[in-house]
């Protein structure tokens, strides 16, 4: 009988142990949601996508333990209309937060109306404690709208390790209740931070930030002169700035795991938009929808996956908060029902770009490249791309990823079906009513001018 009682005694122990070192959510699916932007990131830098550089270590282990999805695009290339995707669902001509065309104007773009339902405004109603820490002070300040729905929205100009200090006493104060973060770093966007301390180019990077500018001049004039040096020593400094960007977010995985979080938390990384360097006689981004612009990583750990798994659908940035409700708990899924919905079988991915920055189309020498609306849609293998000055193109992105042949003559039919298809999708105009006033603070200009917006 005593040893009877002594093993029951034992088996007592060794559950309540269990019970202490592991905590389970209560139910299937995430409590908590970490949703991280890094800016600029092109999905063909990574070492999770068979970058040839180690400039992603954190990003890579996260991947295998994660959903990677090896199709995800941007649903615009660059930072406002793809981020207010992101949050609402909606692609940009539905949710408006798109660029004018206005020559004067450095703030050409309308900001996210009050009417469409952000993440953040559905989850807070369902009682998470919503926080967002962004670097970008422009396209992520708060005259886009884009803070619609968060208790608390920090924005800082500043690097991610710097960054990461707030972001981990946030966290640490509110571990106990669910949340939702957001995180925008910016260590990849102009200026690239090629400041020494992860190594990943040999030797390291400059530190010059002119190099962008300059490769900016010969490939955009179209000068004809030699930049391949020149690209190699820009995308040296870029891929220093991911290793930084990669290395905030090792830390950040760090401290959910140590305050036991990162199984009951849905872990989403992604970027807003690529990065062109010197790819269709372009530079930098925001300016067409060609790949380098729109491919993306997307990284999704549902709480507690432990195996990697590779996703080869298509998907866009307006996918995403249909794929984060999905992995959250079912109390939550049930109370956010239809208020994300997912694309249909037979609604097409589509990305969309409309015009550029003022100061492209400023620009006496390129600026009339830009004076345009551009629309992709996907299916794949083909992409269709229309342009509102009858430029229209279509490739085979299987036989030709660098988008180098156009197929616009040679495949009619499969061209006239994807402009059908692009048709049916009642994309409205995309412009608003009237343009928002900018009166732009002294501030809000010197950051226009680092960001490499204004002149």
């Amino acid at each position: 009988m005593a040893a009877i009682r002594f093993r029951q005694s034992s088996c007592l122990v060794v559950c309540l142990l269990a019970l202490i070192g592991c905590r389970s959510p209560a139910e299937p699916g995430a409590r908590n949601l970490l949703l991280v932007t890094i800016d600029t990131l092109r999905a063909d830098h990574l070492g999770c996508y068979g970058y040839h550089r180690p400039t992603s270590p954190h990003l890579d282990d996260l991947a295998g333990r994660a959903t990677r999805f090896e199709r995800a695009l941007s649903s615009s290339p660059w930072t406002l209309p793809s981020h207010a995707s992101l949050f609402t669902g909606l692609e940009p001509s539905a949710h408006g937060a798109i660029s004018f065309l206005h020559d004067l104007r450095p703030f050409n773009a309308y900001p996210l109306e009050e009417g469409h339902l952000t993440l953040a405004e559905a989850l807070g109603r369902a009682g998470f404690n919503t926080a967002a820490f962004v670097a970008n002070v422009i396209y992520l300040g708060k005259r886009t709208g884009l803070q619609q729905g968060f208790d608390s929205y920090e924005v800082h100009r500043e690097r991610a390790a710097r960054q990461n200090t707030r972001i981990l006493e946030w966290l640490e104060a509110n571990a106990e209740e669910p949340f939702f973060l957001f995180v925008n770093y910016m260590d990849s966007h102009r200026p690239y931070n090629s400041a020494a301390g992860r190594a990943v180019v040999d030797p390291p990077a400059e530190t010059d930030d002119s190099l962008l500018d300059q490769l900016i001049q010969a490939v955009m004039s179209q000068s004809g002169a030699d930049v391949e040096d020149l690209i190699r020593r820009v995308v040296a400094q870029y891929d220093t700035g991911i290793s930084h960007a990669d290395a905030a977010l090792g830390e950040l995985l760090d401290k959910l795991r140590s305050l036991d979080l990162e199984h009951e938390t849905l872990i989403v990384v992604t970027s807003d938009h690529g990065e062109y360097f010197g790819e269709h006689q372009l530079v930098e981004h925001s300016k067409d929808v060609y790949q380098e612009a729109l491919w993306v990583p997307l990284i999704i750990r549902e709480a507690g996956q432990e195996d990697g798994r590779v996703e080869s659908r298509v998907v866009t940035s307006s996918d995403v908060p249909h794929l984060i409700v999905s992995g959250l708990s079912p109390r939550v899924r049930e109370s956010l029902s239809g208020r994300f919905p997912a694309r249909g079988d037979s609604e097409l991915a589509v990305a969309e770009n409309y015009y550029s920055r003022a100061k492209d189309l400023r620009n006496p020498v390129w600026g009339h490249r830009f004076r345009r609306i551009r629309r992709a849609i996907y299916d794949w293998p083909l992409k269709y791309i229309e342009s509102s000055d009858g430029a229209h193109e279509l490739y085979d992105l299987e036989e030709d990823p660098t988008e180098s042949r156009n197929l616009i003559e040679r495949r009619v039919e499969d061209a006239a079906r994807l402009q059908a298809a692009l048709a049916r999708r009642a994309i409205r105009s995309g412009t608003q009513a009237s343009p928002p006033e900018t009166d732009l603070t002294p501030e809000e200009r010197a950051a226009l001018r680092e960001l490499g917006y204004a002149e």
